[in-house]
């Protein structure tokens, strides 16, 4: 079956596959390619303008040429696969030879956007788009050097791109390998960051996230100049960084715009933040069940008063409102903005006052509640507020069964646990700030 037989077959499976004739110099070609993908009104005129060109540049010249381009014979899948890339094929029916050529793309991803994820008050405004091209393009925009290296790795039925960026001289570039190995190596399709988890090795059941995100391509800059590793998945609109250290759950790049007073001040904040998200609900629990000798008079005698009419012991009671912030929270995520803010007044103040009406939680437990949630969203990126969400349960059932015993032993537990988390060899809690050291040094 010849090509073209071979495109009409494909063209009956896929309306959006085009194909129009041109006659030149006498010469018939065939121009193929999606118009789900290509704007076939602007690269017509590109196509016109370089026929244009060649037949300008000699009368001599017969058929169609390109500069820094060849004709060659392209086994049929291999050009298919480069029509699905959005590129365009131009046939040579006498020669039966092909030319691919970039052609001018549909505009399917949107501009570049104020960031929406990531609150920045002192900083470049722009972030990442679904586009892993554009972004690169930011990054090279901020960093205009030939010291940035890009390489790239396809993978799966999606032909999904991966775009890895090196800094010469800080990133580990065998390193970078190595990642870019584990990708092409990973015998499932690569669909979301969880995926990614499990072809790094990392257990998907994990606390701790071992890939960082950032959306701000100033961040996504100063983590390569620290010696992490950033890359970029197609159809991702966030910057992927390895290795997620213990450091980041409380700093972020975009902080060095402030004087160093202010900068310190804002990680002890965020510290005093961690501490009360995680361990203020295990504390309320543990004075409460099983120490309560360790409180004041009068604090104790206030609790009481407070829950002297509540029917259920203090885990229960702690347990239901954190499931119930839980559950304001995931439905505030994901209700569209004009209404996930009215259900954060409902859930916050109408529910939270009409609860303990009716005596099912104490007035306290609120105050406990609304603390450890303000604290929880304190910290530097989603994913780390949600390991902080989860660890805060662990520290609760301890209390529960053992009182300040249990707290402390559940506080154990998690450092132990975090103490002995790596990722290619970088130890989760490093203390060294700038370069990364792999497995072998």
């Amino acid at each position: 079956m010849d090509f073209i037989n071979q495109i009409e077959e494909l063209k009956q499976k896929n309306k959006d596959l085009q194909m129009k004739s041109v006659i030149i110099n006498e010469i018939p070609y065939d121009v193929i390619g999606f118009e789900s993908l290509v704007d076939f009104s602007a690269t017509w005129e590109m196509v016109e303008t370089l026929v244009r060109h060649e037949e300008e540049k000699s009368s001599e010249s017969i058929g169609l040429h390109f500069p820094n381009t060849s004709w060659k014979k392209i086994d049929f899948n291999k050009q298919i696969k480069t029509l699905y890339e959005g590129k365009v094929i131009i046939w040579n029916r006498a020669e039966e030879v092909s030319l691919i050529i970039d052609p001018v793309s549909q505009p399917l991803y949107r501009s570049i956007e104020v960031p929406v994820n990531e609150s920045i008050i002192y900083g470049a405004k722009d972030a990442f788009t679904e586009n892993s091209q554009q972004n690169i393009g930011l990054l090279r925009s901020k960093y205009q050097s030939k010291d940035i290296e890009v390489i790239t790795t396809q993978h799966g039925k999606r032909n999904r791109r991966f775009s890895f960026l090196i800094l010469k001289g800080t990133t580990e570039e065998h390193m970078v390998e190595m990642i870019k190995k584990r990708i092409e190596d990973y015998s499932n399709e690569i669909k979301q960051v969880k995926d990614i988890h499990v072809a790094f090795g990392f257990s998907k059941f994990s606390l701790i996230t071992r890939v960082n995100s950032t959306e701000l391509p100033e961040n996504a800059m100063e983590y390569i100049e620290q010696g992490k590793i950033v890359f970029f998945m197609d159809g991702y609109p966030f910057a992927l960084v390895l290795f997620n250290t213990v450091f980041d759950v409380f700093k972020q790049p975009s902080d060095s715009n402030y004087l160093s007073a202010f900068v310190y001040s804002l990680y002890l904040l965020r510290i005093v933040g961690i501490m009360i998200a995680v361990l203020l609900p295990g504390l309320y629990v543990a004075l409460i069940t099983i120490n309560p000798e360790m409180l004041k008079v009068q604090l104790a005698l206030s609790i009481t008063e407070s829950r002297q009419f509540v029917p259920y012991p203090a885990f229960i009671e702690i347990i239901i409102m954190l499931l119930l912030i839980e559950l304001i929270t995931e439905a505030a995520v994901r209700l569209p903005l004009s209404i996930s803010n009215t259900i954060g007044v409902v859930g916050g103040i109408i529910l939270g006052q009409a609860i303990v009406e009716a005596s099912l939680v104490s007035g306290v437990l609120i105050i406990i509640i609304a603390a450890t949630t303000i604290a929880n969203g304190i910290v530097v990126n989603f994913e780390n507020g949600i390991t902080l969400r989860l660890m805060k349960y662990i520290i609760v059932v301890f209390s529960a069964l053992f009182g300040i015993l249990g707290h402390v032993i559940g506080l154990l537990v998690l450092c132990s646990y975090i103490a002995r988390i790596s990722s290619f060899g970088v130890p989760y809690v490093r203390w060294k700030k700038e370069g990364v050291q792999s497995e072998n040094q």
